[in-house]
């Protein structure tokens, strides 16, 4: 394939707005909300629970917020009898949003503020000029002159409004819409005007923009939509007009497959609008569903980054003259590093060039991602806009759960590119290469592979360091077959990235009952882990053991150690007992002792190690509270088992499991999951997450 400039990508085509149904319901029902209150705005009513509400959707750039705002009219009246029925199944709602269709819509980009004679340093001035501007240059008029605009307007919010809707031709009755974008310059161009200062010296340019807003809200008919790239709930919580303003923040989703099957299907080229964009894209061979699960793969679902991705696509088709015979041939396309690196540019500049406070919040919400750790917009962890902002400034995408819960989304290209920036940890590393390998969907999903992610990291972060450690020392007095390893193992770290296995048959819903892999699974499995160097986790919870699968290999002699760990005990009422801990050990060792280290016995060597932090009375007073290893030969009589040739048997008692994973975090890890099996973050906790991450990073 040919790179450089042919990749740059132009363009080509005009994209469809799909997928925004829930998106114009929840924009909607604000607007309802306030049409419905504006006496009680305007203090006509003596309630005192209304607040003036404000759809807001700062956001990461190309999630689409412009593009649904300057389509939300389009949209509503799309959706009236489909998405919007619900809403209009009340004759109050439903009259309204026949009026809602009709109305006009003025945009205002916010990029273009700046001093405007002869009010140049007042917000309130420069802000009804861009509007009355939009509204002469939407009717065919010039631009008009400002000094003349503020004669007629002296500041004065009726005026305005009564001179644009003149201007557009309105009738008294017509709803306007406002839509102000980017509403994130305020926080650069605050030096241009005189703003409000608190009694601390503090000047908050949004308390100034949004009580501009709250005067044009007492306006009858006058709706405002305001959007941007911003410090996301910094400017909630900074707006000081106490109980008479209240911003909803409107999440923009991610496109789904039958999504951006839409979105293929309906787009055109321009200047050739007799061509769909999938017309061109794929062949008669290559389904469009396909091309799409790829784009959802590679993309995340995010608008700016597929519209992206399909533009250098179709560059490429345009460049030799014919679509992709084969979907191999595309999918190979979208996975060169040049087409990764030129379409993410601009989405990672900022992580690229931050400081050490913005990358460690960066390893955390890798972490949130990886672990698919939800958090809630309102919680107190967002009072100082901590994780909002973050993820907003890195060009990371909020996933939303329902209204008001979100996880975070990384996309495959972000990771891709995010994973050579040589200031990254290791930590990072290994969480982006996971992040790269697996689905977004099927990774890490509940509370056990929250606790086996912790594990499997801190075990090979402890094992290849070169670092002395208490752990290390543990496991050399412990097994013969580990001290003759002589770690820390060569470098790089054998960990490059987790991967999770999955297999198609049914769990069983007893612990006592589980299943092992196939003998071909085993197979597979075991050749894959000896010859390249990763952690396996199976993707279903509790169904097979062991729960994490790596290899340690000897730098100096070529011995191969497969280690394998069972985390048994996850904070369930559930107590383990010696026959659940021999039942691990025939799962795992019998069946690669037999298929595996039988061909190989001076070279292939099998650990277990049972992690547990809820060990049974019988097993703990058995240990003599004490780790305790199980070598070659030796039998547990009590269960009439004999380990294997070439294996061992690790089982850790509570405070060496303590020593691996510090008592703090697994008491906070019991606390969030003592409620739920999917872990919400007002459950696990910031700091919880911080020490967690911090507890990584002291073993690499």
């Amino acid at each position: 394939m040919i790179f450089g400039d042919k990749w740059v990508p132009r363009d080509t085509f005009e994209p469809v707005v799909v997928g925004r149904e829930e998106d114009a319901y929840l924009v909607t029902e604000e607007l309802y909300e306030l049409h419905n209150n504006r006496k009680q705005l305007k203090g006509q009513l003596s309630s005192t629970y209304y607040r003036l509400t404000i759809p807001f959707a700062p956001h990461m750039f190309g999630s689409g917020k412009t593009t649904f705002c300057i389509n939300y009219l389009e949209l509503i009246r799309r959706l009236s009898e489909t998405s919007l029925s619900s809403f209009a199944s009340d004759s109050s709602k439903k009259a309204f949003l026949d009026r809602l269709k009709d109305s006009a819509f003025l945009y205002v980009d916010l990029r273009e503020l700046g001093r405007t004679d002869p009010e140049e340093r007042s917000l309130k001035w420069v802000l009804f000029y861009l509007l009355y501007n939009s509204a002469c240059l939407r009717s065919g008029f010039e631009e008009p002159d400002p000094e003349e605009c503020f004669e007629i307007f002296k500041l004065r919010t009726d005026m305005l409004i009564e001179k644009i809707r003149e201007v557009l031709n309105m009738r008294t009755d017509q709803f306007l819409l406002v839509v102000f974008d980017e509403v994130g310059v305020l926080g650069a161009r605050e030096r241009f005007f005189d703003l409000e200062v608190s009694d601390e010296g503090k000047v908050f340019p949004y308390n100034d923009f949004f009580r501009i807003l709250w005067e044009l809200c007492l306006e009858d008919n006058l709706f405002v939509i305001v959007v941007g790239k911003s410090k996301g709930l910094r400017i909630k919580n900074s707006v000081a007009f106490g109980p008479r303003v209240l911003l909803h923040f409107i999440s923009l989703s991610p496109l789904s497959s039958s999504n951006i099957v839409e979105f293929l299907e309906k787009s055109t080229l321009k200047g050739q609008v007799q061509y769909r964009v999938c017309d061109i894209l794929c062949s008669s061979s290559f389904s469009v569903y396909e091309l799409a699960e790829a784009l959802l793969e590679c993309t995340g679902g995010v608008p700016g980054l597929l519209t992206r991705s399909v533009n250098m696509l179709l560059n490429y088709v345009q460049t030799r003259g014919q679509p992709f015979m084969l979907k191999e041939e595309c999918l190979s396309c979208m996975k060169e590093d040049d087409f990764q690196r030129i379409c993410a540019e601009p989405f990672i500049q900022y992580i690229s060039t931050s400081d050490e406070d913005k990358k460690s919040e960066f390893g955390i919400l890798l972490m949130m991602a990886l672990y698919h750790i939800p958090f809630e917009v309102y919680d107190e962890l967002n009072s100082e806009s901590y994780l909002f902002d973050a993820i907003n400034e890195m060009g990371l995408y909020r996933y939303p759960i329902d209204q008001d819960t979100f996880q975070v989304l990384i996309p495959k290209v972000f990771v891709g590119n995010f994973e050579y920036l040589s200031s990254l940890s290791l930590l990072e590393k290994i969480l982006l290469g996971s992040l790269k390998l697996e689905p977004v969907d099927c990774f890490f999903s509940s509370k056990c592979r929250v606790f086996e992610g912790i594990v499997a990291i801190r075990l090979i972060l402890m094992l290849s360091s070169k670092v002395r450690n208490e752990f290390r020392e543990l496991l050399c007095q412990l097994s013969a077959i580990f001290k003759e390893m002589k770690l820390p193992i060569r470098e790089p770290s054998p960990l490059d990235y987790m991967r999770s296995v999955g297999v198609s048959e049914s769990r069983s819903e007893s612990n006592k009952k589980r299943k092992t892999y196939g003998s071909n699974e085993w197979n597979k499995i075991i050749q894959e882990a000896l010859y390249f160097d990763k952690v396996y986790i199976p993707v279903e919870t509790n169904s097979h053991s062991p729960d994490i699968m790596f290899k340690l290999q000897s730098p100096i002699e070529s011995k191969v150690l497969i280690v394998g760990v069972a985390c048994k005990g996850r904070w369930n009422s559930e107590r383990v007992g010696w026959s659940d801990i021999v039942e691990e050990a025939k799962k795992f060792l019998v069946p690669i002792h037999d298929q595996v280290l039988s061909n190989a016995p001076d070279k292939n060597h099998c650990m277990l190690i049972v992690v547990s932090t809820k060990l049974a009375f019988n097993v703990s007073r058995e240990l003599g509270d004490q780790s305790r290893c199980y070598s070659s030969g030796m039998s547990i009589e009590s269960e009439s088992f004999t380990i294997p040739s070439n294996c061992e048997l690790v089982i850790l008692c509570e405070r060496d499991v303590e020593m691996l994973i510090d008592k703090e975090i697994l008491n906070g890890l019991e606390k969030a999951f003592s409620s739920t099996d999917r872990p919400f973050l007002k459950n696990f906790g910031l700091d919880l997450l911080k020490r967690v991450r911090h507890s990584l990073l002291s073993w690499q």
